[in-house]
């Protein structure tokens, strides 16, 4: 075992060694130099920005100026985060332990990849906004909210390290007490949530043929979406466990013996419940619904042996305004960039009475917003008094292809595929564009759509009212006063997510407004919370609820007194 201990010793002594982290991160940068002078963006484009250049050009199209400027900054800044990346595990892990000295690194590392993060969507956004394949009507509120959710959840890394470096060691013990429980929570929740979809799914993916690799990628993808499931119950059984091994420990009769307060000891419990909170408000405003969205868009295209991700199928759309009738069999995710086209469309139109005039069948279709309409490999029918008059195929086109161009036809993708899609699984940018593509829709229609809007907002911080019904529940001044509260607080939990589920319905349904349906019950049952974290920290007993269902005293049974009745009338003696 000599070499074992060889191969310990040279790694404690490069660990050791001096300067390593900073002249690793001296090497990234002149690397960096070094390829802003060769034209490292000329040789290596970025591909989002390589895609949005070609849509362009096929559509004839003037390429914004904040494309090209961002072709020039993206190629850089992917070289940066990709050098970034093991100069910053191994400052990390030279640093470990040594909070003062990690500060710089991580604040460092999450600005780069902030701004590289930003640089990316803005990317996206332009390509879609200015040269969108499906008619989509831009946010650019939204998406500026997107833009501040990212940059929020990657700078608030460095600010957690400095307030766990500056509060004293009487917090850091509550906080690491605190934290254990909730890292065993999440990672357990993620395991079993993700071993049970596998073997849910496990048949989908071989018969697709997925390796390895598009399986990880597909789960690393759905992670937002499995953290906003399980933050709620993971903070809520952290709280328990934490308060009561504390308060069995006689620790926190301890600490409020030193002159503090009940708030101030679970301070740090407070702080890290309202950052997962926050990190949750990040994940559903735009990640955690297009994650599942996209899960199940992929489970589609799996069932049906398409090539590419189907966010929609068997589409049946009727535009009242222009009496038209769509049916669209797939519609791709792909079209975003106008690498696929729409599969199986039918469109019949009615004249006043009511009568067919016309019936469009084409195998696929595309739209532009230059050009409208193009329907390929087709027939088109035309109708007189309801009876067929006219039976033709589409011309051919210079590449000897059958297209038929209508641009006179107002409806665009987005309006079709938007009726189909459901408010559960949109962002908070689709939802907004949803609403403007539909402005006359009846308020039954739009009522699930404004509530999932506030319900984005909402859901986050219904983890932060469990926890405040929880932490005065979990603390317990006597050794028996601990398990009535877990139990109340797990009957709790479970009242809360069915009063959850009543007011979201309520507002889906239109019977309340959206707004208010969504807060209630985090209203309801922070307001709880408030009330028994008040009675916990004047030191009194919780409020408790006692039923009596007779007014009749219990009677103690005695036993009977057998020399007391031989002296009664009528006994006979011995």
């Amino acid at each position: 075992m000599k070499w074992l201990q060889r191969v310990i010793q040279a790694w404690q002594k490069a660990r050791e060694l001096p300067y390593l982290g900073r002249s690793s991160f001296g090497m990234a940068i002149a690397v960096l130099v070094v390829s802003m002078m060769l034209g490292w963006h000329r040789t290596h484009p970025d591909d989002a920005v390589g895609v949005a250049i070609q849509q362009a050009q096929q559509a004839q199209m003037d390429v914004p100026r904040s494309i090209l400027v961002l072709s020039g900054v993206l190629p850089y800044l992917n070289l940066w985060v990709t050098l970034g990346v093991p100069v910053l595990l191994l400052v990390i892990w030279r640093c470990w332990g040594d909070l003062r000295r990690l500060m710089l690194p991580v604040s460092v590392a999450c600005g780069s990849v902030a701004v590289w993060a930003i640089a990316s969507d803005l990317v996206d956004y332009i390509a879609h906004s200015q040269m969108t394949e499906i008619g989509e009507p831009p946010a650019p509120t939204a998406f500026a909210f997107k833009l501040v959710f990212i940059a929020l959840a990657l700078i608030s890394v460095p600010f957690a390290l400095q307030y766990y470096r500056r509060i004293g060691i009487m917090e850091r013990y509550t906080l690491r007490t605190f934290l254990h429980p909730l890292v065993f929570c999440f990672v357990s929740f993620f395991t079993l949530w993700i071993i049970m979809d596998l073997l849910d799914n496990l048949k989908d993916f071989q018969d697709s043929k997925s390796s390895v690799g598009d399986v990880i990628r597909f789960y690393l993808g759905v992670l937002p979406f499995i953290y906003t499931q399980i933050v709620p119950v993971a903070l809520l059984l952290a709280v328990l466990y934490s308060l009561t091994r504390m308060s069995r420990a006689n620790e926190l009769i301890s600490m409020l013996g030193t002159g503090r307060s009940l708030l101030q000891v679970l301070r740090p419990i407070f702080v890290c419940s309202v950052y997962a909170c926050m990190l949750n408000m990040v994940a559903n405003y735009y990640w955690a619904p297009r994650a599942e969205g996209n899960r199940e868009a992929i489970f589609r295209a799996m069932s049906q042996h398409a090539p590419d991700s189907i966010m929609a199928s068997a589409i049946m759309f009727h535009n009242e305004q222009t009496q038209r009738t769509w049916y669209v069999g797939t519609f791709p995710f792909s079209l975003r960039s106008g690498r696929e086209r729409l599969h199986g469309v039918q469109i019949r139109e009615v004249n006043e009475q009511g009568q067919p005039s016309r019936t469009i069948i084409a195998p696929t279709a595309g739209w532009t917003p230059q050009t409208g309409w193009r329907f390929y490999n087709g027939k088109e029918l035309v109708y007189q008094n309801g009876v067929v008059t006219d039976f033709r195929l589409f011309p051919e086109d210079k590449n000897h292809q059958r297209v038929l161009q209508v641009p006179e036809i107002d409806e665009t993708p987005w309006s079709i595929v938007s009726y189909a899609l459901q408010a559960d699984f949109m962002s908070v940018p689709e939802i907004i564009s949803y609403l403007r593509a539909h402005p006359k829709a009846s308020d039954d229609k739009l009522a699930s759509f404004r509530t999932h809007f506030w319900h984005r907002f909402a859901l986050p911080w219904q983890a932060l009212s469990l926890v405040l019904v929880a932490a005065p529940l979990g603390v317990a001044y006597s050794r028996r006063g601990s398990v009535g509260g877990i139990a109340v607080s797990v009957f709790i939990f479970f009242i809360y997510m069915f009063a959850n589920n009543l007011f979201l319905n309520l507002g889906k349904g239109g019977h309340l407004p959206p707004w208010l349906t969504v807060w209630m019950p985090h209203l309801l049952f922070g307001s709880l919370g408030l009330v028994l974290f008040h009675y916990r920290s004047q030191n009194r007993d919780l409020p408790s609820f006692k039923f009596k269902f007779s007014k009749l005293k219990p009677q103690i049974a005695r036993p009977r007194n057998r020399s007391g009745d031989a002296s009664l009338p009528g006994a006979s003696a011995t």
